[in-house]
């Protein structure tokens, strides 16, 4: 699953990505063509489920492979937050939908789950919204902020997030877009086995915590780069 303890080792697939922002008018030009993603709407593209009986099946999911996957009409979010949040990715990008609760994923942690098989490599390129709960941690310290803020700055959330979290690479900034702060990061661990290049945004709202993860491999983070700093950087909540 991808939340909270993603940050930690492979199993959520999470430890986040690293490198410079890039050059704002270049990331401009490569917003053109996105659609948006709101939590509470319908999807601006079809959305990919598991056919029957395939539900289970473990591994790296290949949203083009048509003998596991069908297409399907379906609604964002509401699954593990009510906190409204919006994304804009390209149209490429497959909403997952079926699972828990007819949620995105298997584990019932996350609340949008993207994928993309367009950039090649051994994994798709995937992005996740979340709460950042996991499923063996009680202690949530951002219940009831009012801003991330309230946490420190963005090393000492980080920390607070994800204890754990050992990386290579980490750039760490933080924005602040209608009242509302956004911790933002770049994350990169050297690993072969696993989404090792990560980007987030995280922001707290209503004294909830909202996560958007951009998750790639080293076989496809160089295509991928561009396309995910500008997903995650398009992330509001509220």
């Amino acid at each position: 699953a991808e939340g909270a303890g993603a940050l930690e080792e492979e199993p959520p697939e999470e430890v986040l990505a690293a490198s410079a922002l890039g050059a704002v008018s270049a990331r401009g030009a490569r917003a053109e063509g996105t659609v948006k993603f709101a939590s509470g709407d319908e999807a601006p593209v079809l959305c990919t489920q598991a056919k029957e009986g395939m539900k289970k099946r473990r591994g790296i999911i290949d949203v083009s492979d048509t003998t596991v996957f069908e297409r399907t009409p379906c609604k964002l979010g509401g699954y593990v937050t009510k906190t409204p949040y919006s994304l804009r990715a390209p149209d490429y990008f497959e909403p997952l939908t079926g699972y828990m609760n007819g949620g995105p994923d298997p584990s019932g942690l996350l609340d949008m789950r993207l994928e993309s098989m367009a950039f090649g490599g051994d994994r798709p390129v995937t992005v996740v919204v979340s709460d950042g709960k996991t499923a063996d941690r009680k202690n949530y310290p951002w219940v009831g902020k009012a801003s991330i803020t309230e946490l420190g700055g963005p090393d000492e959330f980080l920390r607070v997030f994800a204890p754990q979290l050992s990386v290579n690479e980490k750039i760490a900034t933080s924005e602040t877009v209608d009242g509302v702060t956004y911790y933002k990061y770049q994350l990169y661990k050297a690993a072969a086995n696993y989404n090792n290049r990560k980007v987030i945004s995280a922001a707290v709202y209503n004294g909830d915590l909202i996560t958007c993860v951009g998750l790639a491999s080293e076989s496809n983070w160089e295509k991928a780069k561009p396309v995910l700093l500008d997903i995650v950087d398009s992330f509001r909540v509220g």
